[in-house]
Formats: structure tokens, C-alpha cells, sequence
């Protein structure tokens, strides 16, 4: 009995030796400035550029002062199924990690039955038994706890994805909204162009029953109007489709933010919104490359889990056991047995499946590195696009002004020049034809401009903080994370 648990002894103080390689964090490779401005020019030229900070990006949104946006995306952080989805997928991590956990302690089973037996020609008789089993894995080369450390990594992963479905929702409900509100501009400039035409038209159509002009003339002024009247349910078809999408966004069903967002309301004064700097350390809060280190850490420590099935496996057992002809005696000790010590298995041949195994989890964690080298680029890559794209598309839509100003102002003289006779109609109604697209595509450059920076915000990882994220704290009594803390995911890693 003394050497047992001798053995044993000797067992548990193996305990803090683990197999398998340590996890080392990735080192990103962060560009020291943006392609946006080694031209030598500012991102924003504004007299107050938005300077870019964690605190900022937290609630991006906020800086266009527009209540209805603010209200639409905390509605959708509420009701987004994608959200919800991805709330209930760190449950499930987190009883992943509590089922590993359970392999650090001792099991135990309560076992009861009876019997009936004895020869076919003599009586029977019965017996009733009842006893208990406990056994207890001593973790020598660490196998369960490089089970736990990756469950433990898996867990912090999914409360960093419910953060990349924040940033995605937060974007996505901010960009059809604006793109709603540039369509209700897009209507009310082509209803107006509408009214402009439609009173010409009336001109023309007088003129010509006065023989001043062709009825050629009243013709095309009529195709007009009927041309750009054409457009209207085109538009009116998209901002309809684009309200469903705001709906389908904050879980709501549709024509529940009909009559919230029928009133036109106001494009901002967008330019004001590209920040002025942006820093490359503000990449590294980016949840999904966040999860993906999560992910490697979970792949690492897996094969560490698989590596410890190349050695014994030592268990201390137990077990006591009562066997009574009446089931009121059965717990007399003239019917009891017990034992106890320590026992160890080692799987000495299996042909080659702990091999390939190990072999497999290496493999993944390979794989793991290249879907967090992924991560990095395809973040660099998103924050460049974005800067670019909202950078240019400022700039055109500063030629945008002046081609509206001079088609207005080309329009105004046309009408004037018509009506002294000294253009043909055709003239006139190019320049109306020309006001009008003008006008149309100022307002879709505004709408894709905004996008931009909306994309902007989102590929810096804004739209989220730790507390966004936390884990109930009442859920976590029987968490522990070993090496990993038993903290919510990081701002910069794992």
C-alpha cells in the first residue's frame, strides 16, 4: 500500500511537465504608412480632421450627429440574428472548454442492480448489489490541460467573432441607411427635374399650337417627360428593397421602419469624416485577426493533446462494492470489497493512428498560421482600398459640384436662348437631360463616397469594445483558463 501511493505521489508531481510546443504570438508586419499619402498629400484637409483613436472607432457612427442612424444600429445590435447566432456559438465554446475541463478531475459512478440465478432443478435465489467506481487520469505529460488550453482559445475566439458580427452589422445597417437616404435625393432631384420639364413641355406644346414652333418639337418635350418619369419607379423600387435590408438587419419584420424613414432626411457633410491619420496599431484590434490567433493557439496546443498519447497514461482507481441475498443487509460489512491504487496504460501499437495524428494537428496548425497571415493582409489590404477609394471619390466629387453649377447655369441660358429663337429645342433639351444626370450622379458619388468611409471604420475593427463581448459572469463559476486568463479577447491579440 505505501508504494501505491508512493506511485501516485510520484505521478502527480510529473503533473506540470506538457508536451507538445509552447504557443509563441504571431508578429504582424504592419505597413509604416498608407498608399493614401505618399503622394504627399493629406488624407483630410478639413479644418478639423477627425483624428482616428480605439475610443473613436468604438462607436464610429456617432460622429455623424444622426439620431436615426445611432438608433437603427443599437436596434440591430439587439435583434441582428447574426449577433444572436454568434452569442449562442460562445455558448457552445464555453461548454466545449467546461467539457475539457471535466477530464482534470476524478470520475466517479454509482452502480445498484439484483439477480436471480441457480440450477434449473434447485430454487433460485437472489442477490442485490451496490457500489461505487472512481478513477482519476493523472495528467503526466499534459495531454487534458493542452485540451483545455485549446478549448480555452476556441472560447475566446468565438466572443471575438461575435465582435467581427458586431463591426459587420454596425457597417452594413450604416451603409444601406445612407444609401436610403441618397435614393430619397435621387427622387426628390428627379421629381424636380420633372416639374422643370413638365413646364416646358406646356411651353412647347402653346408655342407650337401658335405656329411658333413644330409639333416635332412638343413631341420630344413629351418624350422627355416620359422619360425621366420612367426612372421614378426604378427608384422608388430601390429604396424600398433598401429599407428591407435595414429591417432584415436589426431582426425586424419588414415595413416595421416604414414610416420612421419615409421623411427625406439629409446627406452630412461627409469630407469632414476622413480622418486625418490612421495609425497601423489600430489593426491589430481587428477581431477577426484577433480570432485567428485565437485559432492557432487552439491548433498549437493540439498538438501537444495528440503528441501525449505517445506516452503511459497513469489513472489512480477505486471502487467499493456490496453483494447482499437481502437488499436490507447490503450494506453490512460481511458483504462488502474494496480497492484502490494506481494503474497505467501505455498504447504501444495502433498502427500509426497516433502518428498521423499528430501528424494532422500539425498540419492545422500550419493551415491556422496561413488563415491568420490571411487575416493581416486581407485587413492592410481593406484599410488601403478604403482610404484610396474615399480619398479619389472626394476628389470627383469636387468636380461633381462645379459639372452641376455649369449644367444648371448651361440650362438657364439654353431656356432663355430657346425662347428668343436662337437654338433649336433639341439644345434645350440636351441641357436639361444634361442638369438632371448631373445632379443624379453628385448624389450616387455622396452615397459611394460615405460607403467608403464606412468601409474604413470597419476595416480598423470599429464597432466594438471588451465589455461588447464579455461573457455573463454568473455563466463562468466552473471556467478556468490556465495559461490564457480568464479574460474577454484582447484589443491586440491573444
Amino acid at each position: 500500500m505505501k508504494g501505491n501511493m508512493v506511485l501516485a505521489a510520484a505521478a502527480a508531481a510529473l503533473c506540470g511537465c506538457m508536451v507538445g510546443p509552447d504557443f509563441e504570438p504571431p508578429k504582424a508586419d504592419m505597413p509604416n504608412e498608407w498608399s493614401a499619402g505618399r503622394d504627399g498629400t493629406e488624407i483630410s484637409d478639413s479644418a478639423e480632421p477627425l483624428e482616428m483613436s480605439p475610443e473613436a472607432l468604438a462607436k464610429w457612427w456617432e460622429i455623424f450627429d444622426d439620431p436615426t442612424l445611432t438608433s437603427l444600429i443599437s436596434r440591430a445590435f439587439e435583434g441582428n440574428l447574426s449577433i444572436r447566432a454568434a452569442t449562442e456559438r460562445i455558448a457552445q465554446a464555453r461548454a466545449t472548454l467546461g467539457i475539457s475541463q471535466s477530464g482534470f478531475f476524478p470520475a466517479a459512478n454509482l452502480n445498484a442492480g439484483m439477480s436471480e440465478g441457480g440450477h434449473p432443478i434447485d430454487v433460485t435465489h437472489t442477490s442485490y448489489r451496490m457500489g461505487a467506481t472512481a478513477s482519476w487520469e493523472i495528467d503526466v505529460f499534459g495531454g487534458v490541460r493542452r485540451g483545455i488550453e485549446a478549448s480555452a482559445a476556441e472560447y475566446k475566439a468565438a466572443m471575438a467573432n461575435k465582435a467581427a458580427a458586431r463591426i459587420s452589422v454596425a457597417a452594413e445597417v450604416a451603409q444601406n441607411y445612407f444609401t436610403y437616404r441618397c435614393i430619397q435625393q435621387e427622387i426628390l432631384i428627379t421629381k424636380s427635374n420633372l416639374e422643370t420639364q413638365r413646364g416646358t413641355y406646356r411651353a412647347t406644346l402653346a408655342r407650337q399650337k401658335s405656329g411658333f414652333v413644330s409639333k416635332l418639337d412638343a413631341v420630344r418635350a413629351a418624350a422627355q417627360v416620359e422619360s425621366t418619369s420612367a426612372q421614378l419607379p426604378a427608384l422608388e423600387s430601390q429604396l424600398e428593397l433598401t429599407r428591407h435590408a435595414i429591417e432584415y438587419l436589426c431582426g425586424l419584420n419588414t415595413g416595421a421602419l416604414k414610416k420612421e424613414l419615409e421623411p427625406a432626411g439629409t446627406i452630412p457633410a461627409l469630407e469632414k469624416f476622413i480622418p486625418s491619420s490612421v495609425p497601423a496599431k489600430l489593426l491589430e484590434r481587428r477581431p477577426d485577426i484577433i480570432s485567428a490567433e485565437y485559432m492557432l493557439h487552439s491548433a498549437t496546443a493540439r498538438i501537444g493533446n495528440a503528441r501525449a498519447d505517445y506516452y503511459p497514461k497513469f489513472t489512480i482507481t477505486g471502487n467499493i462494492s456490496y453483494e447482499a441475498p437481502k437488499i436490507g443487509s447490503i450494506v453490512q460489512n460481511q458483504y462488502g470489497t474494496w480497492s484502490v491504487g494506481p494503474s497505467a496504460t501505455w498504447n504501444i501499437f495502433q498502427a500509426g493512428r497516433t502518428v498521423y495524428n499528430v501528424k494532422l494537428q500539425e498540419a492545422l496548425t500550419r493551415e491556422a498560421g496561413v488563415d491568420w497571415e490571411d487575416a493581416v493582409l486581407t485587413a492592410v489590404k481593406e484599410v488601403e482600398d478604403a482610404l484610396v477609394s474615399a480619398k479619389k471619390e472626394r476628389e470627383r466629387i469636387e468636380y461633381l459640384n462645379r459639372i452641376v453649377d455649369n449644367y444648371r447655369k448651361a440650362f438657364e441660358l439654353s431656356r432663355e436662348l430657346y425662347t428668343q429663337g436662337e437654338i433649336e429645342f433639341i439644345d434645350l433639351l440636351d441641357a436639361q437631360r444634361s442638369m438632371l444626370s448631373s445632379e443624379q450622379n453628385r448624389v450616387q458619388s455622396r452615397r459611394d463616397f460615405v460607403n467608403y468611409i464606412v468601409a474604413l471604420y470597419k476595416s480598423l475593427g470599429g464597432g466594438w469594445t471588451e465589455e461588447d463581448v464579455k461573457d455573463e459572469p454568473e455563466k463562468l463559476e466552473w471556467i478556468f483558463f490556465d495559461s490564457l486568463g480568464d479574460n474577454p479577447p484582447q484589443e491586440g491579440g491573444a
